[in-house]
């Protein structure tokens, strides 16, 4: 009985908080899901459980933001995300979850710090850049692949454009969309997934279906700037655990 309490304790929330991901709010946080459901299960068990029920939760996200996303931006993420995702797959065994969390880690850590740093009352929204598009989608297409972690290199690319906050929600679940189906044949060919692991995805489905309103109510009652905070904060916040975390292992 203990051992079932804990499996929905640690399964529950993760999967909730890739709901509320697919809202918008606190993507980053859930970097946090992957190392919480491998308490209770393998890093490649929780990676199969997940990727359908992230498929099922793009579809309802881009049904309610189908008309509020940038068609240029998500081609150039996609793109980058398929060749993200290939490199993941041929890699996939030489990585382990900790280092490439603690990247991850590092890299949201950099980025959010600046935006603090150097903040100003008054924000310049930067130009659509096809290097920098290209380089974090090929980071999030990876990392997404390995850990379904690719929240945070697309957050880099798409924070500092200034996109309306509903714009830049349906840009990024657009993409993960794509980026989920994508990654599926491959999970397939590499024996990732399994009759059992699509029933546990059935079962906890809901749980991100909660999430996902729970975060879209929320949504609709922040301000722009706030908004915005928000998000860079919890990017600060997760990746610094991420960090904790790999360094207190050492």
């Amino acid at each position: 009985m203990e051992s079932d309490l804990l499996f929905f304790a640690c399964v529950i929330p993760s999967i909730m908080l890739y709901g509320v991901a697919k809202s918008g709010l606190g993507g980053s946080m859930s970097l946090i899901s992957i190392p919480l459901m491998t308490v209770v299960m393998s890093l490649s068990q929780a990676l199969a459980i997940i990727l359908p029920i992230l498929i099922l939760s793009d579809i309802v996200a881009v049904y309610k933001f189908r008309k509020q996303f940038d068609p240029e931006t998500v081609k150039l993420l996609v793109l980058g995300g398929f060749v993200g995702v290939v490199i993941g797959s041929l890699t996939y065994t030489y990585f382990s979850e900790e280092l490439l969390k603690a990247l991850i880690g590092v890299m949201g850590f950099l980025f959010t710090a600046h935006y603090f740093i150097f903040k100003t009352k008054k924000i310049i929204p930067l130009k659509k850049s096809f290097i920098k598009g290209g380089i974090s989608s090929v980071l999030a297409g990876f990392s997404s692949f390995c850990a379904h972690a690719g929240g945070t290199p697309t957050s880099i690319y798409l924070l500092p454009l200034r996109l309306k906050k509903e714009t830049y929600v349906g840009t990024r679940v657009v993409f993960f969309m794509f980026l989920n189906l994508i990654k599926l044949p491959f999970y397939v060919s590499l024996s990732l997934l399994d009759i059992e692991s699509l029933k546990q995805s059935a079962i906890f489905f809901p749980a991100s279906l909660l999430g996902i309103f729970v975060g879209y109510q929320i949504l609709k009652k922040v301000e722009e700037k706030l908004f915005y905070n928000v998000i860079y904060t919890l990017i600060l916040i997760s990746s610094s655990t991420l960090i904790f975390n790999f360094l207190s292992k050492l």
